[in-house]
């Protein structure tokens, strides 16, 4: 083991230390910790978009691209710069444009994204999850195979029924003017079960890795600890 890398593990050691001295209550070693973690993820997030997207995406094609890169480039540059004259407070509204450009272009990769990633693949293994061929592949294990199709089938039309938040044009009385279609609040009952089943699966999957690592972290404390008095 190098001076290097002992000093890393002593500097590792330290912080895993003053992250862990929350246990005890709030503290300022814990603050310090973290305000070393979130200095130090701003720092490399600036550092990867300036090497990343602003070099290679905007100051290297205007300085040696052709006439029709740099030409492309005008708008995005002009964006860029009403974003910085829109930090000054009296124009602060010039970064309306860039602002609202970003979240129109943040809401359709979001749309775009549960659409062609969740929706659609979802109705397609749905239907796959119906087909007779896969039902009769294995003969043993054909009424498990519809079973798993019909609960896939309703977990999904629940889902989006839990979701579906319209209501009855016609209301019979003032009371039913919030209330949505019984087989709407029905199909959404179900749809709650899946959802909390769902959100239970993550739960117990960010907590098993957390568990995880404050073992591993344990584990490097102890190993840390057993070089210290070692050397001693």
């Amino acid at each position: 083991m190098t001076i290097s890398d002992y000093i890393w593990s002593l500097v590792g050691f330290l912080l895993t230390i003053m992250v862990l001295s929350y246990l005890v209550g709030d503290n300022f070693f814990f603050r310090l910790a973290v305000h070393l973690f979130i200095g130090l993820t701003a720092g490399y997030v600036a550092v990867l978009l300036v090497r990343q997207i602003l070099l290679p995406q905007l100051v290297i094609p205007l300085v040696n691209g052709s006439s029709p890169q740099r030409f492309w480039l005008v708008l995005p540059l002009a964006l860029v710069l009403l974003l910085l004259v829109g930090q000054i407070p009296k124009f602060s509204a010039a970064a309306i444009i860039p602002l609202a450009y970003l979240a129109g272009l943040a809401a359709a990769i979001v749309i775009g994204g549960a659409v062609f990633g969740t929706l659609l693949p979802q109705s397609r293994s749905i239907l796959d999850a119906f087909d007779p061929g896969r039902w009769y592949a294995l003969p043993e294990q054909t009424w498990l195979r519809i079973l798993d199709a019909v609960v896939m089938l309703f977990g999904t039309v629940g889902v989006l029924s839990y979701f579906h938040f319209g209501r009855k044009i016609k209301r019979e009385s003032q009371n039913d003017a919030g209330k949505r279609p019984q087989i709407l609040e029905g199909l959404g009952k179900v749809g709650q079960v899946f959802i909390g089943v769902t959100l239970g699966a993550v739960f117990a999957g960010i907590f098993s890795t957390a568990l995880i690592a404050l073992i591993d972290r344990l584990v490097f404390i102890g190993e840390m600890l057993t070089r210290i008095l070692g050397g001693l």
